[in-house]
């Protein structure tokens, strides 16, 4: 029987530094051979807005004022240039050319080498007006359609695209009684120059080159050379010029704004929430992100919408450099406290990124690995008022489990209250899977007084309140030895319409403390 002593003397000598003898006022405790008294602290728990964060980085205190704000930190979407910006597929045709010095004959058998040029424009249905492509990946495929009886050799030069200084040039061969070839390949590496000398954008030029060996078929003035090419999957690592007008769908997603680490749920109105969005864009050139949904879901699933303006963002100075464009949605430009009040459990939204907006010329670029990323800081200023606020902490506890000489434990605990809010609190015994075994209070003496506030709703002194209960053997034994935590709840608000600050001086503390009376023969020591 004397474990029970022994656990009470450790148990006391390891938490006499948390709580003064002077905090729970025990009167007449003794300690004889016969009828004993054993008073030990238990715990000691401070809520503090701080302790309930997940972390240190989630919150911040005015250094001036001691405000605490609430920072909750997401990205929002990320989309890369290749993903969205594609060059379109290209198809050219020339026009059918005759010989410059036209030639007929019954039965040609001679050589005529002869050459023309075209051009045609490079197409994009956004409006692009390109300046230089450079090419990663692609296919070209050159056919060549020839009327003449003879055999013809062909060559069709690009001027304008070019790989280390040396034009893409493809040819191709028709033999007489064929009337076309089709030649394939790949352009990987190659920069088309769609400027014609800086003059002009979307330009593409050709030339053909083709020589006639006669078959002793007939020839005529008449007869014609012509070619097709067809450009297709094309990728690029590199564009500038005017891009053109793109609508880019920003899909919808949510974000969970859970920022607390305790069991905690609120109903609350905040005065002055605000979210600070960062844009980085790696685009050379000026976007729009226009928000056109965002809105808060509850845990019942309502929704609360609010309406912002376009964001326009930077683009980047320069090839490599990024633009970061700072946003703030507050009330000021926004009906963001509609989504906050009461706070929700998710946050929604999706939109469009419009490329130039309001535009029809300019400069720009993009590489393949150009991109725009947004990430999203949700502040949330603790100037509010409450309608429901329920905290709770959970610290470990174990209770001595030899009690065959326990005639009863008397549980004292003392409630002190630094918050500017009111409610009731409870204490529950819990076991390893923190279900609870018994709670402590009864509901008659649970209620906590909102400490008093200032004309501000600053707290200027804290409230305190003590209840005590008895717990005799049969209850005690039922759960002592499977108690393995215990559970400090807290049902708050705020008085009537008011608001107040919640500051980093503001707390609850929770100390308990147990007095054992034993029933002890001097055998049983």
């Amino acid at each position: 029987m004397k474990r029970i002593c022994y656990f009470i003397l450790a148990l006391y000598l390891f938490n006499t530094g948390c709580i003064k003898k002077g905090d729970l006022d025990f009167k007449n405790v003794q300690v004889d051979n016969w009828t004993p008294d054993w008073a030990l602290p238990l715990i000691s728990s401070n809520l503090t807005l701080q302790s309930l964060a997940k972390s240190s980085d989630m919150i911040s205190i005015d250094p001036t004022t001691g405000l605490y704000t609430l920072h909750y930190t997401a990205p929002l979407f990320s989309i890369s240039a290749a993903d969205y910006i594609k060059i379109p597929n290209q198809n050219f045709s020339t026009p059918a050319f005759t010989l410059h010095n036209p030639v007929t004959s019954a039965s040609f058998t001679g050589t005529i080498s002869d050459s023309a040029s075209s051009s045609s424009s490079f197409v994009d249905t956004n409006g692009a007006l390109l300046n230089h492509v450079a090419i990663q990946s692609g296919n070209i495929q050159l056919q060549v359609f020839n009327t003449f009886n003879q055999n013809v050799s062909i060559s069709v030069v690009f001027p304008n695209i070019t790989k280390g200084g040396v034009p893409l040039s493809l040819s191709s061969s028709i033999t007489y009684p064929a009337t076309s070839s089709t030649f394939n390949t790949i352009i990987a590496g190659y920069t088309i120059d769609l400027t014609n000398g800086g003059t002009t954008s979307n330009y593409m030029a050709y030339k053909l080159y083709y020589t006639l060996t006669g078959t002793g078929q007939p020839i005529a003035a008449t007869n014609t050379i012509s070619a097709s090419m067809s450009f297709s999957n094309l990728n690029y690592t590199y564009i500038d010029g005017f891009l053109g007008h793109y609508s880019i769908r920003i899909p919808y997603d949510t974000i969970g704004v859970n920022i607390f680490n305790n069991n905690i749920s609120a109903n609350v109105f905040l005065l002055n929430p605000s979210v600070s969005l960062t844009f980085t864009n790696s685009f050379g050139l000026s976007v729009s992100a226009d928000l056109d949904s965002v809105f808060g879901l509850t845990n019942k699933n309502q929704e609360r919408n609010f309406t912002m303006p376009p964001i326009v963002l930077n683009g980047a100075p320069s090839l490599g450099a990024t633009a970061i464009t700072n946003f703030t949605i507050d009330s000021a430009n926004s009906s963001i406290q509609y989504i906050f009040n009461p706070g929700p459990n998710r946050l929604a939204y999706q939109g469009y990124l419009d490329f130039n907006p309001g535009v029809s010329s300019g400069y720009n670029f993009i590489t393949d690995t150009s991109s725009i990323s947004v990430s999203a800081v949700a502040n949330l200023p603790a100037d509010l008022k409450i309608i429901t606020l329920a905290l709770a902490d959970t610290v470990k506890l174990s209770l001595p489990q030899d009690t065959s000489i326990l005639q009863s434990a008397d549980f004292k605990l003392l409630m002190v209250n630094g918050l500017p809010l009111y409610g009731t609190l409870q204490f529950y015994f819990a076991d390893s899977n923190y279900v609870a075994l018994d709670s402590l209070i009864l509901p008659t003496n649970n209620v906590l007084q909102q400490a008093p506030v200032n004309a501000s709703g600053i707290v200027t002194a804290s409230t305190s309140a003590a209840t005590e209960f008895i717990m005799q053997q049969g209850r005690y034994n039922k759960m002592a030895s499977k108690v393995r935590y215990a559970i400090v709840e807290a049902n708050l608000n705020t008085s009537g319409t008011s608001t107040v600050q919640i500051l980093n001086t503001n707390y609850l503390n929770v100390k308990l403390a147990c007095r054992f009376t034993l029933n002890v023969t001097q055998n049983s020591l």
